[in-house]
C-alpha cells in the first residue's frame, strides 16, 4: 500500500464510517451521499467497489495501511487546520494529524481529499512547506490589548426579571488612536492571501481541545503573523509579527512540546 493516496468524498465518508471512525474531518465538508436509504446504499456499495479496485479495502474491510491513516486523521492527538482564502486560486483547506504513532497530511483536492503518511515529527514542517515562500513585512512589530466588554443593565429591576431589562450590546472600546496609527503601515501593500492556523491536542483518551489559532496575511510586501492570548481577566492580547513563517514553527513547535507534558 503506498504511503500517497487519494479517496473522493463519497469514499472517505463510506471508509470511515464503515471502519467505525468518527465523523471528525473537519475543515472538510463531507455530506452524505444520495437523498434516500435506497440511494444511500447504492452508492455507498459503488464508492466501496471504487476502492477495491484500487487496492484500498477488500471485501469487508479497508487495507491496514489505509485503515490507520484513517484512524489518526480522525482521533488526532495533534491536530493542525489551515484555512486560506486567496485572491487568485480560491479557498485551500488542510487537515494535519498524529495519533497512534502515525502523521496524516490531507489536502482537498476538486473530487476528494489526498492523504500522505509521515513521521509525526514531520507534520509541522510539511504543513508550513505549503506556505508559499515570503519575507517578513517590513514593518515595527505591534502588541495591542482589547480590553473586555462589559455587559449594561438598561435599569436597575430584579435579577429575576424576564431579562428584558438588560442591553448585551458591548461598552468595549476601540483601538486607542496610537494602536491605529501602529497598526496603520501594515495595510500598505495589495493583499494576496490570508488565512488561519488552529492547533488543538489530546492527551490520552481524552477530548480534542483547541491550543491556540494563528492568522497569517500575505501581502506584496510581506507576510504578518497575528498571535491572540486571552488574559486572565478576560482581555485580549495580540501581537502583530512581520514574519517570513519562523514565528509560527516555533509557536507549533512549542505548543505541542508543552501540551505533551
Amino acid at each position: 500500500m503506498p504511503e500517497e493516496f487519494s479517496l473522493g468524498w463519497t469514499e472517505v465518508d463510506v471508509a470511515v464510517r464503515r471502519t467505525g471512525l468518527p465523523a471528525s474531518w473537519h475543515p472538510f465538508e463531507i455530506r452524505s451521499a444520495g437523498y434516500t436509504l435506497d440511494e444511500h446504499e447504492r452508492l455507498s456499495n459503488a464508492a466501496w467497489d471504487a476502492m477495491r479496485a484500487r487496492g484500498l479495502a477488500d471485501a469487508d474491510k479497508l487495507d491496514h495501511e489505509v485503515a490507520a491513516t484513517l484512524r489518526a486523521w480522525t482521533r488526532p492527538e495533534v491536530l493542525i487546520i489551515v484555512r486560506a482564502a486567496e485572491l487568485a486560486g480560491g479557498t485551500v483547506l488542510y487537515r494535519a494529524c498524529a495519533g497512534d504513532g502515525l502523521g496524516v497530511f490531507s489536502e482537498a483536492l476538486p473530487d476528494g481529499i489526498r492523504f500522505l503518511q509521515l513521521r509525526p515529527e514531520r507534520l509541522v514542517e510539511t504543513v508550513l512547506s505549503m506556505f508559499p515562500p515570503y519575507v517578513p513585512l517590513p514593518v515595527a512589530p505591534v502588541t495591542i490589548t482589547q480590553h473586555k466588554a462589559p455587559t449594561r443593565r438598561r435599569s436597575d429591576l430584579p435579577d429575576n426579571s424576564d431579562n428584558s431589562d438588560r442591553d448585551f450590546t458591548t461598552d468595549a472600546p476601540g483601538p486607542s488612536r496610537r494602536d491605529r496609527d501602529a497598526l496603520a503601515p501594515y495595510s500598505n501593500w495589495p493583499l494576496h492571501r490570508h488565512g488561519t492556523v488552529e492547533l488543538s491536542l489530546r492527551h490520552g483518551q481524552g477530548t480534542l481541545r483547541p491550543a491556540g489559532t494563528t492568522t497569517f496575511v500575505d501581502t506584496d510586501g510581506g507576510r504578518y503573523l497575528t498571535f491572540m492570548n486571552t488574559l486572565p481577566d478576560g482581555d485580549v492580547r495580540l501581537r502583530f509579527t512581520p514574519s517570513d513563517g519562523s514565528h509560527l514553527r516555533r509557536w507549533l513547535l512549542e505548543t505541542i512540546e508543552e501540551g505533551g507534558r
